[in-house]
């Protein structure tokens, strides 16, 4: 028998055979049980295929069924949908908010069947970001459309134009102390990492899904003017290994930190709740306050306090902004192809190079100690040590990208998705300058009268102002950054060298005989 299911998460189809999922759409599921949580199914286009079970959400009625896939229908931009607590119906026909649906592990991955996948193909990669702002995402702020929000956002203004308001204490989260749990009488493992603020010291335990919630909703809040960092992908066949659950503690610490650092996703609602909540009902009460929550998208700009130092950007500056974004972001492409190619280098021919030289000084030694002539101890003592000092610099150039480009690369990674995301946030802006000059065109026919153009001027004034000061804090952000990064990774190599300097005097010391 078909079942309906709400897609909840984007999946794009990579082979033959597979299903791309929008986000709001009804699938019909064939089959549950295909292999390695993969379903089979139906999309509304009549299109069949297979897709990561993970990605929807099954709908326990045919009513809730019909009336989604109707909303659906209608919607001819695709966009992605609110999903609500959906309520299972009895018998009586009132509603049942006791029989939750079951809590799966919805992570944004595509899981890998070894049995149905050639191995020369490549493991797929979970998907990296849910952005598809467009030009019009504000237009229904600008417009004057209002939603209900207790939120107030204070922008300041000096010679750079706006800012965010900073806290005075700086909020900083610390994530310790993995934990492998169980769930359903054992069958179902999962890791918890332990989240500790520093302003309170009390901590919360929160697995991987939750992060994944989170970073959904910081999207759909957040995401037509903040660029979301992205969280560390999953890799399914090490999950509970040591190193492995180690560095996912790593990446979600840095993806923890650079959210806890911005003046606005730190001190929201939805981010506070996440670090702050441990009763698992207030828990989950508070996901379902923010799963309704209407000031989001576009309508994030309701929340900006009004202010009469709000600047209109003209094109130009907004034309730089982009130039800097798509720039910047090439650089960091390059920067991280480079240190990838190095990393290899040092881990490869680099350090084969001098362990051949090192095998050269050694055969030399050998030779040495053949011979009959007075002195051969020395000089093959001596050829000896050199030998092995070149195995010891090709060591020291083997383990080097640990200690400084790892770092490196890491910090351009992820400014390398943060970047990604500027074209659709400047795009946004672009809508906002060219819906005020329309205004302005039809005052000046008087197709509108001077109060309804200089509403809309100033709505207008408020998208511009609020990404110039999301900009102007990611231009912090990455100067600050990239000068501790780089500082770090020229001290690192100074150690280095400082190293091998040291090993080279002391072979040198050896021939002093």
């Amino acid at each position: 028998m078909s079942t309906k299911a709400i897609v909840r998460c984007i999946f794009k189809r990579r082979r033959e055979g597979e299903l791309t999922l929008i986000p709001g759409e009804v699938i019909t599921i064939n089959n549950q049980d295909i292999y390695s949580g993969w379903y089979e199914g139906m999309n509304s286009n009549g299109e069949h295929g297979l897709f990561p079970g993970q990605n929807v959400q099954l709908l326990m009625d045919c009513e809730t069924a019909e009336k989604i896939e109707e909303s659906y229908a209608a919607d001819s931009h695709y966009e992605e949908i609110n999903v609500v607590e959906l309520k299972s119906k009895n018998s009586n026909g009132h509603s049942d908010t006791s029989g939750e649906l079951v809590d799966q592990d919805y992570e944004v991955i595509i899981p890998e069947a070894e049995d149905k996948r050639s191995s020369n193909e490549s493991t797929p990669k979970r998907i990296s970001r849910l952005y598809h702002f467009t030009k019009t995402e504000a237009e229904p702020f600008i417009e004057g459309k209002t939603v209900k929000t207790a939120t107030r956002i204070q922008l300041t203004f000096n010679e750079n134009g706006a800012s965010w308001m900073y806290p005075i204490v700086p909020l900083e989260c610390t994530i310790t102390n993995p934990q492998i749990e169980t769930k359903y009488s054992g069958m179902k493992k999962y890791i918890s990492y332990q989240i500790t603020p520093n302003d309170t010291n009390i901590s919360v335990y929160h697995r991987y899904k939750h992060f994944d919630w989170l970073y959904c909703r910081l999207i759909e809040k957040f995401g037509s003017i903040i660029p979301i960092p992205l969280l560390p992908e999953k890799d399914i066949p090490w999950r509970y290994s040591d190193d492995f659950v180690q560095a996912r503690m790593g990446g979600l610490q840095a993806w923890i930190n650079r959210i806890s650092r911005h003046p606005i996703i730190s001190q929201s609602e939805i981010f506070q709740h996440f670090i702050r909540r441990r009763d698992e009902k207030e828990w989950k009460a508070g996901k379902r306050n923010a799963e309704r929550d209407e000031a989001v998208g576009g309508m994030i700009f309701s929340e900006i306090m009004p202010s009469s130092e709000f600047r209109l950007l003209n094109v130009e500056e907004t034309e730089k902004h982009l130039t800097f974004a798509k720039c910047m972001g090439e650089s960091v492409r390059n920067l991280i192809t480079v240190t990838e190619e190095h990393t290899a280098r040092c881990t490869g021919s680099v350090k084969s190079e001098y362990v051949k030289i090192g095998k050269a000084f050694s055969d030399i030694s050998a030779s040495f100690a053949k011979s009959t002539c007075h002195g051969k101890e020395s000089i093959g003592s001596a050829l000896a040590f050199v030998g092995k000092t070149y195995d010891d610099i090709g060591n020291v150039y083997f383990h080097q990208p640990k200690q400084d480009v790892h770092c490196l690369l890491e910090i351009s990674k992820e400014y390398k998705g943060l970047l990604a995301c500027f074209p659709d946030i400047i795009n946004i802006l672009k809508g906002a300058i060219e819906k005020a000059h329309e205004y302005e065109k039809l005052a000046q026919v008087n197709k509108v009268t001077v109060k309804e153009k200089e509403a809309i001027v100033f709505k207008a004034g408020v998208v511009s102002s609020a990404i110039q000061a999301e900009i102007n804090h990611f231009n912090h952000e990455l100067s600050s950054d990239y000068k501790e990064t780089i500082q770090h990774f020229l001290y690192e190599q100074v150690q280095m060298y400082n190293k091998i300097t040291d090993k080279l005097r002391e072979a040198y010391a050896r021939f002093e005989f």
